[in-house]
């Protein structure tokens, strides 16, 4: 008895947590894909919009690095693109 308790208790932390990071980590791949889309623009002086790659894991954030997750994505994402190809 108390192991099913304690496994739904363990699922229940998980799915939490998972749905948490899954939220940050969304708001970060869209950021990824608008700064990328924009820095191929400007790089290659062109309208068309590119093929965006898959969205990298999110890096620790240091203290010069913007609190916004979609900012920071934003920033990643535009390098990113700049440097493209």
């Amino acid at each position: 008895m108390i192991r099913l308790v304690m496994k739904k208790l363990v699922l229940t932390v998980f799915l939490i947590l998972f749905s948490i990071s899954t939220a940050h980590a969304s708001q970060f791949c869209a950021g990824f894909k608008q700064g990328y889309i924009t820095g191929y623009k400007q790089a290659k002086n062109t309208s068309m919009s590119p093929m965006v790659p898959m969205c990298p894991m999110q890096p620790m954030k240091s203290m010069s690095d913007p609190q916004s997750d979609f900012e920071h994505g934003y920033l990643i994402g535009l390098q990113a693109g700049m440097y493209a190809y």
